[in-house]
């Protein structure tokens, strides 16, 4: 684990928070952000997270024994293509990405079989994107998902970076992956974009701090979670007809004045809830 090269495509929240890391843990690597514009390449510059900026996707990757993408799901799909003649026989690649099976399906696919992939997701992150905003801890004590077989020496290796940083490794396949994650975090943004979308602008300023911790994921970035959303599509509309049936429990017992059946429901849910609190 000394003295590697490491590329990062995406060179923003996570993959900003992901170098300082890096940076830290394993003062040997060579940290190597890529810019695809101008703009990107003055924000990463000026943020000073990464040794190296390099505009040209080549020399960013062509030597790096890791390569990581830290991207929407959409853009991880397409730069797989872009580095696939040119990516070290031998190098890891990983990825940041919050759905799972789109990418692993695009990995078989386009990744040379000389190099390894190892799928992941890091269950942390926040609303706000951009490089500027990242954080140096963001993944100590986080949860780290990996969809790729725990017994490749590819893996174990990436295992043991991420529990060098502080993260804790699970194990699924992206196909489980995906259904969970679509009840855990992909409904909950949904409903909190529904949510802010639906409250008048002049009723803002009567907002409680409960409206605000409920649309506070709202203002995660679009180009992010527009694919998020459409990668997973299939759990995300069977969970949200889920969700619309209990809201029409709701609707049919308050229709009804039935006291008795809103606060079963309402009881239900401090019970799972104090369930999840137990966890955090």
């Amino acid at each position: 684990m000394k003295n590697k090269k490491v590329a990062i495509i995406g060179v923003g929240f996570m993959g900003g928070s992901l170098a300082l890391a890096l940076r830290e843990k394993f003062p040997n690597f060579i940290i190597w952000g890529y810019a695809r514009n101008k703009s990107a390449y003055d924000r990463i510059k000026k943020a000073g997270v990464v040794h190296k900026v390099e505009r040209d996707l080549k020399k960013s990757v062509q030597d790096a024994d890791f390569v990581v993408f830290a991207l929407p799901v959409r853009g991880i799909v397409e730069y797989f293509k872009k580095i696939s003649s040119f990516v070290k026989k031998g190098a890891i690649i990983f990825d940041l990405g919050s759905s799972k099976e789109e990418i692993d399906r695009a990995a078989l696919k386009y990744i040379p079989k000389t190099v390894h992939f190892v799928g992941c997701h890091p269950l942390c992150g926040g609303e706000k994107g951009g490089v500027e905003f990242c954080v140096k801890g963001l993944y100590r004590d986080a949860s780290c998902i990996i969809t790729a077989s725990p017994r490749t020496a590819a893996t174990k290796i990436v295992v043991k970076l991420w529990q060098q940083l502080g993260g804790k490794v699970i194990f699924l396949s992206s196909k489980l992956h995906d259904k969970i994650l679509s009840s855990v975090s992909h409904l909950p943004h949904l409903i909190s974009f529904s949510m802010t979308d639906f409250i008048s602008k002049e009723y803002l300023k009567f907002s409680s701090r409960s409206l605000k911790d409920l649309t506070r994921i709202s203002d995660s970035p679009a180009p992010v979670w527009t694919d998020i959303l459409l990668s997973n599509k299939e759990n995300l509309l069977r969970d949200l007809e889920g969700f619309i049936k209990i809201l029409k429990k709701f609707d049919a017992a308050m229709k009804k004045g039935d006291r008795r059946k809103i606060g079963d429901l309402i009881i239900r849910a401090n019970k799972k809830h104090q369930v999840l609190s137990n966890l955090t």
